[in-house]
């Protein structure tokens, strides 16, 4: 197939062979014009919409000007500078070097040096960095000063965490938390508090832990609260029992009107962080779900303490064990059973004497006798059993637990 274009000249050169009479035909284009011609069209075609042409133009005519120190240019982008604080001042260095290498190898080392000050330079200035023919714009980092990147995380945990805690104990500043702890001279005495002030340091919410110890104050006591770097105080109490030295701290809560949400931390209790987050929500008197583990009377049993509720959510009565639920009007029998006193939570008003937040149905301590063995339930704190409120929804969820082994305070192992 031939091109219109060249028709004419394939004419001419046919026409050389032709008889020699024939008639002479007009001038055509000489084959140099022609292809000059093609070849101009196509390299304004290829300027026109052409990549390549364009972008070296654009390239060649608008290149930025080279900086004035070339080599401090390129060692600021390829190698950053060591700095080295000293004093008030301090001294930048930067080292590159290119080897090119023919039939002989030179090597070109360029070092550059800068006196820096002792005040902290937060806006740092670099020249166009170029990709190929690309033109890359550095930005200066956002957080020049480590230490401010790290407060910075440090207060988004701070809400966060505040956030989790006011969206479990509902809207409002937390009360302050009243931690009521008796404790007697055992072998598991010492790493039972230690537990506890772990535990206990996790609290979101001001925190009073009161530690009560039969006769006198022991050196052991005092040194795991002293490193337990909580607001603490650290008492005595009349009698031996754990009833009596409990009583006893709650009776100090009255004396010294504390307020807050008194929990009870006994040593063979294991709390979550849980549950302090539900003691915000308890009005007077309140009881939550707690695992029992354990021996009693020398047979196991494992099983969940929590109040039992009706369909609409009301206290109804208590499981005491795996397979009795107690109602809530049988006083008797509940002052009877074994209930832990880490599934009960009360309103430090509640104990205060001669308050109007005080109900009826709460008891006064006055008239608790520590002698008598009902005074180890916690419900004998009140006289109506039907009042105290079920938390955490009455869900069957421990938010504690509570260890029963008599073995455990029978381990002979010295303090020191």
């Amino acid at each position: 197939m031939k091109l219109p274009l060249l028709r004419p000249l394939w004419l001419g050169l046919g026409s050389a062979a032709g008889p020699p009479d024939a008639a002479p035909e007009p001038a055509k284009p000489s084959l140099p014009a022609a292809w000059l011609l093609l070849h101009a069209l196509f390299c304004a075609t290829s300027m026109a919409v052409g990549f390549r042409f364009s972008r070296l133009i654009v390239y060649l005519l608008f290149l930025p000007t080279p900086p004035i120190n070339p080599a401090a240019h390129l060692v600021s982008l390829v190698s950053p500078p060591a700095v080295v604080l000293a004093g008030g001042n301090a001294t930048a260095m930067g080292t590159i070097t290119t080897t090119t290498t023919t039939t002989t190898t030179v090597t070109t080392t360029t070092t550059v040096a800068a006196e820096i000050s002792a005040r902290p330079q937060h806006h740092h200035h670099h020249g166009p960095v170029f990709v190929g023919r690309h033109p890359i714009r550095v930005r200066a980092w956002p957080h020049p000063n480590p230490s401010e990147l790290l407060d910075a995380h440090r207060i988004l945990a701070a809400v966060q965490n505040a956030q989790r805690s006011a969206k479990r104990r509902g809207a409002g500043p937390a009360r302050p938390v009243i931690a009521v702890t008796p404790t007697t001279t055992s072998a598991l005495q010492v790493p039972s508090l230690t537990s506890l002030a772990h535990t206990l340091r996790l609290v979101d919410a001001q925190l009073v832990w009161i530690v009560v110890e039969p006769g006198h104050r022991t050196d052991a006591v005092a040194a795991v609260l002293s490193r337990s770097n909580l607001d603490f105080l650290h008492i005595t109490g009349p009698g031996d029992s754990t009833a009596s030295l409990r009583m006893h701290a709650l009776r100090e809560i009255r004396a010294k009107r504390m307020d807050g949400i008194v929990v009870f931390a006994d040593e063979n209790s294991i709390l979550r962080t849980e549950l302090f987050d539900e003691a915000q929500k308890v009005t007077t008197v309140g009881a939550v779900p707690v695992g029992i583990l354990g021996e009693d009377d020398g047979t196991s049993e494992s099983f969940l303490q929590a109040p039992s509720c009706d369909a609409e959510g009301k206290l109804v009565g208590y499981h005491v064990s795996e397979e009795t639920v107690l109602p809530a009007n049988r006083s008797d029998m509940l002052m009877a059973s074994r209930l832990e006193w880490a599934g009960f939570v009360v309103n430090a008003r509640a104990l205060w004497e001669d308050t109007k937040e005080r109900p009826l149905w709460v008891r006064d301590l006055s008239a608790i006798d520590d002698a008598d063995a009902r005074a180890a339930s916690p419900l004998a704190l009140v006289t109506d059993a039907g009042r105290v409120e079920p938390l955490a929804s009455c869900a069957q969820a421990a938010l504690a637990w509570s260890l029963r082994s008599d073995s455990l305070h029978e381990v002979k192992f010295p303090h020191e």
